[in-house]
């Protein structure tokens, strides 16, 4: 396939992958937001007539902040933005809990949900890096001696530690092969899709590609492709030039001339083989005057060189039928008229444009 089509294939499918990235972040932030902090009003709420207020207000301070994050992300719609936030108040909230020690020195326990959700908010690899400096702030707070307000076991430290470094290594496994998972059905499906959509013997887009996928281009950004401009291309005598040779030898012109295309066509023009000898070229943002000097180039292109390499003094042409569509719900009609034009250059002598 041209470079042009694999390029936009890429690029449909990064887009969808990262659309569905980003509504699996959305949700993430959206429960974090919501739901976490909802849990910390109600024991923030148990807490208050506790004798330390530190535990209350740092659950109604960290779920406030919560709230006030997603409500500014409905209000930018900044999702990079409201995740590392979001991530941020998480480790602080970690670390203030293991500081101050939680109900009863229960803070501990709380801790192992939070690696699942870095690696939620943030992706695999700033999610590890993240785990790690948290991890490491936590085994200071924990193993540095009258730090912290709490006191734990010396026994429960160490193994609260390495239970939250099997935690991170076991969401790290499973965050790293779901990603190259998706990976790898993206990279299938692109091929799939190129392969549907394009021509395999001269590695052009083929009418499929038109139907399914142009069109929706062109709806899309109208301003982009119009004014468009259709050439209509068609071999001259094909099917003598199959009878004397061979198919092989038709294969062989087939594939020069979408060579020749390529060389005289911009990058966002488009090249299709619609039938068997049979091409279109949609010329984006091209005037109907413009388009006849591109078909003029192809055309003596064609007719100057030698296109069988069994028969070097073999002239292949062909004949050109040019139109222009304003607008999308002209390119119908515009494709219709082209082609008769391409048929009245044919009947006028083959050779030519009209």
């Amino acid at each position: 396939m041209d470079l042009k089509l694999q390029s936009k294939f890429s690029i449909d499918s990064v887009n969808q992958a990262q659309f569905i990235d980003s509504r699996r972040r959305r949700y993430i932030l959206l429960f974090v937001s919501y739901i976490t902090s909802a849990v910390m009003y109600i024991y923030a709420f148990k807490n208050l007539g506790a004798v330390d207020p530190i535990l209350p207000m740092v659950l109604f301070i960290t779920a406030t902040a919560f709230l006030l994050n997603i409500t500014y992300f409905h209000y930018n719609n900044n999702l990079n933005l409201a995740c590392n936030i979001e991530a941020i108040l998480v480790a602080a909230f970690v670390l203030g809990l293991v500081f101050i020690g939680g109900f009863n020195n229960t803070a501990l326990y709380w801790v192992f949900p939070f690696p699942a959700i870095l690696f939620g908010l943030l992706g695999v690899r700033n999610a590890l890096i993240s785990n790690v400096l948290l991890t490491s702030a936590l085994a200071i707070i924990l193993f540095v001696p009258d730090l912290a307000l709490a006191h734990y076991k010396n026994a429960e430290q160490s193994r609260f530690i390495t239970s939250l470094l099997i935690v991170i290594l076991a969401c790290w496994i499973n965050e790293y092969f779901r990603e190259q998972s998706h990976q790898a059905m993206e990279l299938l499906q692109h091929n799939k899709e190129q392969q549907a959509n394009t021509d395999p013997l001269t590695g052009l887009a083929n009418r499929r590609f038109i139907d399914a996928n142009l069109m929706q281009s062109f709806n899309l950004q109208p301003d982009v492709f119009f004014p468009l401009a259709v050439i209509a291309c068609d071999i001259d005598s094909f099917k003598q030039l199959n009878d004397k040779f061979g198919h092989q030898a038709g294969d062989e012109v087939l594939k020069v001339i979408a060579n020749i295309f390529r060389a005289h066509l911009r990058q966002q023009d488009i090249a299709c083989r619609t039938g068997g000898e049979e091409f279109l070229l949609l010329l984006p943002k091209t005037s109907k005057i413009d388009a006849f000097k591109v078909a003029e180039k192809i055309r003596q292109q064609l007719s100057q060189q030698k296109l069988l390499s069994t028969d070097k003094a073999y002239t292949v042409t062909a004949s050109f039928g040019v139109a222009e569509s304003q607008q999308l719900a002209q390119l119908p009609t515009a494709i219709k008229l082209a082609d008769q034009q391409l048929y009245q250059s044919k009947r006028n002598g083959r050779n030519q444009i009209n």
